[in-house]
């Protein structure tokens, strides 16, 4: 049965009756302790007087209490049982991969409100690469919930990269929802870059080469262009971490360049809910209503699509059907490919324009570009 406007209104009334899930690969869950801090929460202690003066710079929080002390960055965590989900990653060094072996290694970022990609007891799991030699799947430990989530997971994210995807190694990056601003950010702005010199005197030539050895980023259902939901403060604080309000789409657009992907190509996978079946999630069933038409109750194409312009509608007017259901003008064309949905930043291209994620929601998809590509 078709949804009508009455549909509409008591499923965005559910918005704020229901509770927010905890689930894997839900949004959801509540902000979490981070042991990554970022460069403005630095503290710098000195002791000492004139040639005898010393400066250090704490970076992270090892060594003691999580940033907020609900977890910990102290060494006795794993014994005690209560370490951060970063700790291995920020505090301890463990990547999941060896370094500078010949590996080719799969990272796994997940999205908003998250502090990982895999959790046990859901359905949710790492790509298999089981029939590729020397590879390994990476589960990426970033903290991606409170209000700068998306830099601290970035953050994280860079340390990874320098471990796994740098010397003989190389790796392909799988990410979801959020983790594709936690991607594009750390390319942009936190890439390591080797200085390469070529001639003598006034004919030498230096310029700066991405050290990262990643040969692709496989998006799912990706928030780069951001989510309309986040202009609904009281909408996006039912998400339940601090990040959600953070990532409206003039707010994510201006975080970073997302034209600068430094050479790595980046592929997207996105799809959207229809009128007839909705989703079986009734939060996000409820907030289709509150997004542009084509959206997967938490982004809309726009952002899927890596499109350079928030705007839903079909550009040049084309292509636009009046909805007695929906009491408004949609796009009738619903590939993800089309240009009427504008030009794409640059690097970023459509892994696939037909539409196998037709009417699945933004949780489906978390795991369909790793499904397409046979992992």
């Amino acid at each position: 049965m078709i949804r009508t406007t009455l549909t509409a209104l008591m499923a965005a009334a559910s918005v704020w009756l229901v509770a927010p899930t905890a689930q894997a690969g839900k949004v959801g869950g509540g902000d979490a302790g981070r042991c990554e801090r970022l460069e403005s929460e630095s503290v710098t202690t000195c002791t000492g007087k004139g040639k005898n003066r010393v400066c250090v710079t704490e970076d992270t929080y090892c060594g003691g209490p999580g940033n907020d002390g609900s977890c910990s960055c102290d060494a006795g965590c794993a014994v005690a049982g209560n370490c951060c989900t970063d700790y291995e990653p920020v505090c301890a060094g463990n990547f999941q991969c060896t370094p500078d072996s010949g590996q080719i290694v799969f990272l796994h970022q997940g999205g908003m409100c998250s502090t990982q990609w895999d959790y046990s007891g859901s359905s949710d799991r790492l790509a298999d690469v089981s029939g590729i030699s020397n590879a390994v799947s990476v589960d990426v430990h970033g903290v991606q919930t409170d209000s700068t989530g998306t830099q601290v997971a970035a953050k994280t994210f860079a340390r990874y990269a320098d471990a796994c995807c740098t010397g003989s190694n190389s790796c392909i990056v799988y990410n979801y929802s959020n983790g594709d601003n936690v991607v594009g950010f750390a390319l942009d702005q936190l890439a390591s870059v080797d200085r390469v010199c070529t001639g003598k005197g006034r004919n030498k030539v230096c310029e700066d080469i991405p050290s990262w050895n990643i040969l692709e980023v496989r998006t799912a259902a990706g928030n780069g262009g951001g989510s309309e939901l986040s202009n609904w403060e009281l909408l996006a604080d039912l998400f339940a971490c601090s990040l959600a309000p953070e990532i409206s789409p003039s707010g994510i657009r201006n975080l970073y360049d997302h034209n600068n992907t430094r050479g790595v190509p980046v592929y997207h996978m996105g799809g959207f809910l229809d009128q007839v079946s909705g989703s079986d999630d009734i939060t996000l069933d409820a907030a289709w209503w509150f997004l542009p038409w084509h959206n997967d109750g938490a982004v809309a194409y726009h952002s899927a699509g890596a499109r350079n312009d928030s705007v839903e509608w079909c550009g040049d007017g084309n292509n636009l059907v009046w909805d007695w259901d929906y009491f408004g003008n949609w796009c009738a064309d619903e590939n993800l490919c089309s240009s009427n949905y504008g030009t794409l930043f640059q690097g970023h291209a459509i892994a696939y324009c037909s539409m196998l994620m037709e009417n699945s929601d933004h949780i489906d998809q978390k795991m369909e570009y790793i499904l397409y590509m046979g992992q």
